[in-house]
């Protein structure tokens, strides 16, 4: 469950989705975590932006740079 928090915290970030206020909570993660996830996910939607209509995707985490 924590590193599901700690997930869906860095992509409130990264979507400039509100971290603060009711319903959002303590966050997962420190503040410096969040900066560190920027990169990786701005790579990740650059890549599924460039996948053509009915284009498919295979990612291997870990693997994949």
């Amino acid at each position: 469950m924590a590193a599901e928090l700690s997930v869906n915290w860095a992509y409130r970030v990264w979507r400039g989705l509100p971290t603060e206020g009711r319903g959002v909570g303590r966050p997962p993660l420190t503040d410096d975590e969040p900066a560190r996830t920027t990169g990786p996910l701005d790579a990740a939607a650059a890549r599924w932006s460039a996948v053509p209509e009915g284009g498919t995707l295979l990612w291997r985490w870990g693997t994949d740079r």
